[in-house]
């Protein structure tokens, strides 16, 4: 009878429902990211551009599905997601194979003046996947909740709106 009690007040609790339905949304997202990374074979299924670097071609905001693919499949001209061997960056770059070799590939950014030195050999291990679908500017709100919390700026400073105006440019 008790439980019966309690179970009556936890569906009748409108801060119990609201934190219910919000548990529920995050469970089914991020099940949502495992399901679709097991499907495309990559842990990074989905991307958001967050510099103007692969310009005119990806546009900060746009939202990038990855695919993984056998390292063999990779040729000029793919655009490919891929970690840098550096402690400084975590955040995965987005650029196109402008090199193959039987070991590595060269990447560049289209917007960009030169291949930059952590481009220039990009392992297999290093490598999530090529781009098979571009959702134009979606990432915007993602990229505006970032700023706004301050949680992807290192320095903590909320508030920091980037322009992303500044892509029209060569950087």
């Amino acid at each position: 009878m008790e439980t019966q009690n309690l179970k009556q007040k936890l569906e009748s609790n409108k801060g119990f429902k609201e934190f219910y339905f919000f548990a529920i949304a995050i469970i089914l997202a991020f099940g949502t990211l495992e399901v679709t990374g097991t499907a495309l074979q990559t842990d990074k299924p989905v991307v958001t551009v967050v510099s103007c670097s692969m310009y005119p071609e990806l546009n900060v905001g746009d939202i990038l599905v990855v695919k993984g693919d056998e390292f063999e499949n990779y040729k000029e001209g793919d655009i490919i997601v891929f970690d840098v061997n550096q402690e400084d960056s975590e955040i995965p770059i987005i650029h196109r194979i402008v090199e193959t070799g039987d070991d590595y590939v060269g990447a560049q950014g289209d917007n960009n003046p030169e291949q930059q030195e952590f481009e220039k050999r990009i392992e297999p291990e290093q490598i999530h996947g090529k781009t098979v679908l571009k959702i134009p500017r979606l990432g915007l709100i993602k990229l505006l909740a970032v700023d706004i919390t301050g949680f992807g700026d290192e320095s903590n400073q909320p508030f920091r709106f980037d322009s992303t105006d500044r892509c029209f440019t060569r950087i």
